[in-house]
């Protein structure tokens, strides 16, 4: 067999194949056997049918079942033997048989491109460290007294931070008000997510009360039926209640949690921020490195991988969607109106940036010999479970039955420790910066 390569981009590769008119001749050969075996026809028994018979019922079939069975078989042995691996099915063209039987056939295929990083130590980032004040804490403390915090009916006229039970539903302005209804509805007056025009009408309402609410939407709102309308709401004030926060004490501090003080719980609350904020700072160094990376390393990307990196970007943040929504089928949503391709041209440039940092890192786990360890295996499947609500035990077994799930896993992991391997290495200028309010 006669193998000649091109290479017309650093990720594409042409095969132009000769298979020998002896190889071909072969395969026919081999052919008419098998027919011959098994073949039925009226007047012959199994295995006695003469040769010039089956030449003239199944010939030209049979030539052609020789040249589908020999083009995959040719094309993976010129895989082997060039020891190339092909990201994509190759596209077979050119196919001919020359009068002395010789087949010849083209296989267009990608490939990842070849990548020698000029670096990867000693890259340049910015460690932006949030930093943590006391008044951050006071912060996170409210947060905890306002998810404990108790709500009482009253009788009176509501003011901000109550929280008013409403149903409602449109009188105008919508062509499916059914879609845009509720009943026993939670306003939290004051809150940052309550509409304004929700926010203004209900304060200093009774129980009782029925209200007329227009809501001018923006554009761009996420509730598609609603965006860049102007709604008229019929509202129907059912509950008015006061919120009650839990004093600071000793009891709201074992209530909350583990703790067993209310200064053990603000000293804990504080170094679990200063940990994330570290945790922040560093992947922001990872992430800066990563691009470092592909600045000074400039590359070619298979289409068809780019492609399908989009493409699997695009499931995901619909199904995202879906799920945050609580969508019915799951499948669906004629609401949403989705614009596909605006969506794909949306993530390639993410799907681009997603590509070359698994390539680049896989590149520094060769370079450094990275593996993962059984612990950070063992935890890694305890996150897993914990996500997805499962034994552990369930786990390991799906691993061990699929050990190609398990290579996956261990490739991630291994990735993973190079990315944070790369913000160690990385020359770094700290900028502190306050927290974010």
């Amino acid at each position: 067999m006669k193998v000649e390569i091109k290479e017309p981009k650093s990720w594409q590769r042409i095969f132009e194949i000769e298979v020998p008119s002896q190889q071909l001749n072969e395969a026919i050969e081999d052919l008419y056997q098998e027919y011959g075996r098994k073949a039925k026809i009226p007047g012959f028994r199994p295995g006695r049918v003469p040769r010039t018979v089956l030449e003239a019922r199944f010939g030209k079939g049979i030539e052609a079942e020789a040249i589908e069975r020999l083009v995959p078989e040719s094309y993976e042995k010129a895989l082997v033997e060039n020891k190339l691996v092909p990201v994509n099915r190759a596209v077979i063209s050119d196919l001919d048989i020359t009068g002395d039987k010789i087949l010849k056939f083209k296989a267009t295929f990608e490939v990842l491109p070849a990548i020698t990083l000029k670096r990867y130590q000693g890259l340049p980032a910015v460690k932006r460290l949030r930093q943590v004040a006391d008044e951050d804490v006071v912060r996170e403390i409210e947060f905890l007294q306002n998810i404990y915090a108790e709500y009482n009916t009253v009788d009176r006229a509501s003011a901000q931070g109550d929280r008013v039970i409403i149903d409602f539903k449109p009188v105008s302005g919508v062509d499916h008000p059914e879609k845009s209804q509720g009943e026993n509805y939670t306003i939290d007056l004051g809150a940052a997510q309550v509409l304004p025009e929700f926010n203004d009408n209900l304060t200093g309402v009774k129980a009782g009360d029925v209200k007329d609410i227009s809501v001018q939407y923006k554009n761009d709102y996420q509730a598609q039926e609603l965006a860049g309308k102007t709604v008229v709401f019929q509202v129907t004030v059912k509950e008015i209640k006061q919120k009650k926060q839990p004093e600071l004490n000793d009891d709201f501090a074992k209530k909350v949690s583990e703790y067993q003080t209310i200064g053990e719980l603000r000293e804990k609350i504080k170094s679990g921020m200063i940990a994330r904020a570290e945790a922040e700072a560093m992947e922001g160094v990872r992430i800066q490195a990563v691009n470092a990376m592909i600045d000074e390393n400039p590359v070619e990307l298979p289409e068809s991988l780019v492609k399908e990196q989009t493409q699997s970007m695009v499931a995901e943040a619909k199904e995202r969607h879906l799920r945050q929504h609580n969508h019915p089928d799951k499948k669906d949503c004629p609401e949403c109106g989705w614009d596909q391709e605006k969506m794909l041209a949306q993530y390639k440039p993410a799907a681009l940036w997603k590509i070359k940092e698994d390539l680049f890192l896989a590149q520094v786990v060769k370079a450094e010999n990275i593996q993962a360890g059984p612990e950070e295996i063992e935890e890694a499947i305890e996150d897993w479970a914990r996500h997805n609500r499962t034994d552990p035990a369930e786990i390991r077994k799906v691993l061990q039955k699929n050990p190609e799930r398990m290579d996956d896993l261990k490739d991630r992991l291994a990735a993973n420790k190079a990315g944070q391997m790369l913000a160690q290495w990385a020359e770094v200028k700290l900028e502190k910066i306050a927290d974010k309010k």
